[in-house]
């Protein structure tokens, strides 16, 4: 049997400075017209904030997502790397966020020269074409 599963990710850094090129205010409507456009049935994000991911969430409202901020799951202050997953296609069997530090399962927790925490956000999803 063959199955196929689509997958994009977008890296949303929000830019601090609002009248930038780059502001999220600019990229937004981009972003999800080129989301719609390709339909994935997992989409990636990295550096996303709260507010960010919350547009997209409004804006793709046949997905669900799942991920924690780097600080730990009771912040929402802090970006997130949140896994979006189309909701009709694809069931979610399990995931979980690790830390790429000494400390991998300690939110928060800082290693190897880095100023901020990072994260791995992880999704095991089957597409229901694939489930029995």
């Amino acid at each position: 049997m063959s199955v196929s599963l689509t997958v994009m990710t977008f890296n949303l850094h929000e830019d601090p400075t609002e009248d930038s090129s780059n502001s999220w205010e600019k990229r937004r409507d981009l972003c999800i017209s080129i989301v719609t456009s390709y339909s994935p049935m997992i989409l990636c994000t990295q550096q996303g904030a709260k507010s960010q991911l919350d547009y997209l969430q409004q804006c793709l409202p046949g997905y669900d997502q799942f991920g924690i901020s780097r600080k730990g799951p009771e912040d929402t202050s802090d970006e997130h790397c949140n896994i979006f997953y189309d909701k009709e296609k694809v069931e979610v069997i399990e995931g979980g966020t690790f830390w790429l530090s000494e400390s991998p399962s300690v939110p928060g927790s800082i290693s190897w020269g880095a100023l901020v925490p990072c994260i791995a956000t992880w999704v095991i999803s089957l597409p229901f074409s694939f489930v029995a």
